[in-house]
């Protein structure tokens, strides 16, 4: 169902009583908003040209895609098993990884993915842990390696399909799961939106800010984020920071507190995930 049926059938004068019409009412306040370019966004002319190369396979030859994706996520699924197995993960902060709680969101930076994704692998929560990953054509081979190594996904990001996919999270996290989503997912790095911060208050579950990284790696530095892969035999560590509970967010002033919040924590938890690891 879509955002407006929730508020359609909200009573006038009412406050939003469930998760799906408090983000719909989010979604309401922040639809003025002016929407960020592509050159915004972070993205060169060779990342863009490629989106457009791939989005075009999709559309087009889709048996020849969807190969690809597949053999793709086959590939990496091998290659995060062999480093799961020949990495040390160590853990740092509020909690232990892997004993996140249920009913939580994890939020973290779109550059810490990879290590992220190899630490799961690694030690899985026992919790049922849900994930959001983008509805381009690059997204479909990390959703298949995500389904690879026990995560369940939902597809979504802030230009496709973004909201409907937060409420599909929010059911997810009725049913005690735990979701996880980066918080700058689309870029520009290290920026954070707001669907973390929206889906956590919305549904009345705590939001954890967390950091991944691993030594050595192979840094993407040519991409928006620099995201950073591990290699076997490194070393592996996960950040968990403070839980913070939020209010419902009724009032573009308290969306903008949270978000901030939100950037703040994830900023320095990166940074003492680094002077840890290092």
């Amino acid at each position: 169902m879509s955002h407006n049926y929730y508020i359609k059938q909200q009573e006038p004068g009412t406050a939003p009583q469930t998760a799906a019409q408090r983000l719909a009412l989010i979604f309401r306040l922040l639809r003025p908003s002016q929407r960020l370019t592509e050159e915004h966004l972070g993205r060169n002319v060779l990342t863009r040209a490629l989106d457009t190369a791939f989005d075009l396979a999709r559309k087009y030859l889709p048996p020849i895609h969807w190969l690809g994706a597949t053999l793709t996520a086959m590939i990496l699924f091998l290659y995060v098993r062999l480093v799961a197995l020949t990495a040390r993960l160590t853990t740092t902060g509020e909690g232990r990884w892997p004993d996140v709680p249920a009913r939580c969101v994890l939020a973290l930076w779109h550059r810490d993915a990879p290590s992220l994704l190899v630490a799961f692998a690694k030690r899985r929560p026992r919790t049922r842990t849900v994930i959001m990953i983008a509805r381009d054509p690059r997204g479909d081979y990390i959703a298949l390696l995500c389904r690879l190594i026990g995560l369940d996904v939902v597809r979504g990001d802030s230009e496709k399909g973004g909201w409907d996919a937060l409420v599909e999270l929010a059911g997810a996290l009725a049913d005690d799961a735990c979701v996880i989503i980066t918080a700058d997912g689309g870029g520009p790095a290290r920026i954070a939106k707001v669907g973390a911060v929206a889906l956590a208050s919305s549904v009345g579950v705590p939001l954890i800010p967390l950091a991944a990284d691993c030594d050595p790696a192979i840094e993407e530095s040519h991409k928006w984020d620099a995201a950073r892969n591990p290699l076997p035999f490194g070393n592996l560590l996960v950040l968990l920071g403070p839980a913070r509970r939020f209010e419902p967010l009724v009032e573009l002033s308290s969306i903008e507190e949270a978000r901030s919040w939100l950037e703040v924590a994830l900023t320095r938890a990166s940074f003492d995930a680094v002077v840890a690891l290092r």
